[in-house]
């Protein structure tokens, strides 16, 4: 038997005794003051769309909506955006933000996107294992972002996004707070059965990195399903975006005068009503920088001759000049037989999709090589070599840090300095 499937096997039967061990320690009670709210995917990472729908902007919305109903009723407790406009976050970096601000609660509000345009509801995770191969699916999609950090096996100590070995040992993170956390998920499902129109597909685990190091009780919320007519259409209305807020604000209220009244707080319920924007726009296509545009006036001068009239233009005298020398033409300069360009973006250990959400502005241009080690390089083609020194440099600021040419020579990729 292979050592990674002993590991599972292992892992799989102990697991269970491990979380209820964890879960009867004696974590000590605080009150609510500060919560993180999280708008899940943002800048190049659009998570999953249709059309112009972007799961991006919905996520935003309703944190946005849900932190102003927060403020709004209870001016005591601390509301901290882990993104308030169109940017990418790192995954790990959402928890440390959390992290740092000493956070009560971490609430990280998503959208859910399969195949199965059937599938429908709302679901609410906590960090754990989970044995579905759906709900490993669905984490699989959202951990799957991190390609686009840069050095990622490095920040996230040798996670690997395709291996399930590494889902079922990163589910063993944040045991801590398991059941405080288990407790608010339960409490965002019976809101969303009592006031959305959403199925209420339940309160479950799964390991999400967003999740793995955030040291308070925290829940990935999927609010329903991009990918299902209904749902999407729902969401994306201003009544269907109400009630989706007020389901996660009523659950807030209700999970803070839990957490006060042990603490030996004084708390009361407020009621307060969701004002509703309308969604963000998708941000617009990069325009060119200036340098590169062409000036107006000389572009005019150079294209707009005066006209002449054919009968002003007189026949020359012939001469017995001799015929001009001949410019010199100076012979193009020759290519370099057999040899390709490519920008390598980064390495996996399985072959992707080239049109993953997870390549940003390169989904549909990455072609992939298997290593010797049995990993996939995924490239971008370049016309030359300066272009691509230009592509890698332009990738690296775009997310994928340490991108590299490389060059195709004789059936082997060789790195270009």
């Amino acid at each position: 038997m292979k050592p990674t499937a002993f590991l599972t096997i292992i892992l799989t039967i102990c697991l269970p005794f491990m979380v209820s061990a964890q879960a009867k320690k004696d974590v000590p009670e605080r009150g609510l003051h500060t919560v993180v709210l999280d708008a899940g995917h943002g800048g190049k990472d659009p998570g999953c769309s249709w059309g112009d729908k972007l799961e991006k902007n919905l996520n935003l919305n309703i944190v946005l909506t849900l932190g102003d109903m927060i403020e709004r009723a209870y001016p005591d407790v601390k509301v901290i955006y882990t993104r308030k406009d169109d940017r990418f976050i790192e995954l790990h970096e959402r928890g440390n933000i959390a992290n740092r601000a000493n956070a009560d609660l971490f609430i990280s509000v998503h959208t859910d996107a399969v195949g199965n345009t059937e599938a429908h509801g709302s679901s609410t995770y906590i960090m754990g294992n989970d044995k579905s191969e759906k709900n490993l699916a669905v984490a699989q999609r959202e951990n799957s972002v991190i390609v686009m950090e840069g050095d990622y096996e490095a920040k996230y100590e040798g996670y690997d996004p395709n291996s399930a070995e590494s889902f079922i040992i990163f589910s063993l993170m944040q045991y801590a707070h398991s059941e405080q956390s288990m407790i608010f998920a339960e409490m965002v499902q019976k809101h969303y059965a009592k006031t959305t129109a959403i199925v209420d597909r339940g309160a479950r685990q799964g390991p999400y990195l967003v999740l793995w190091r955030t040291a308070m009780p925290s829940v990935l919320t999927e609010v329903g399903f991009m990918t299902n007519k209904k749902d999407r259409e729902y969401l994306h209305s201003k009544e269907g975006m109400a009630a989706v807020c007020q389901a996660l604000f009523d659950a807030f209220s209700e999970y803070r005068i839990r957490c006060n009244t042990k603490a030996g707080e004084s708390v009361a319920w407020v009621d307060v009503k969701p004002v509703i924007k309308d969604e963000p726009k998708p941000a617009p296509a990069e325009e060119p920088k200036a340098e590169q545009l062409p000036s107006v006036k000389e572009e005019a001068k150079a294209e707009v001759k005066p006209a002449v009239k054919e009968d002003s233009v007189k026949a020359e005298p012939k001469t017995d000049s001799k015929p001009a020398a001949k410019a010199e033409v100076k012979p193009a300069a020759k290519k370099t037989e057999g040899v390709k360009y490519y920008v390598q973006l980064c390495t996996l250990s399985a072959k992707s999709n080239p049109n993953d959400a997870k390549f940003g502005p390169y989904k549909g241009r990455i072609i992939q090589s298997q290593t010797s080690s049995g990993k996939w390089r995924c490239l971008v083609a370049a016309e030359s070599s300066q272009a691509a020194h230009k592509l890698a440099a332009e990738a690296d600021k775009k997310g994928f840090k340490g991108a590299f040419v490389v060059i195709l020579k004789g059936g082997e990729y060789r790195r270009v300095n």
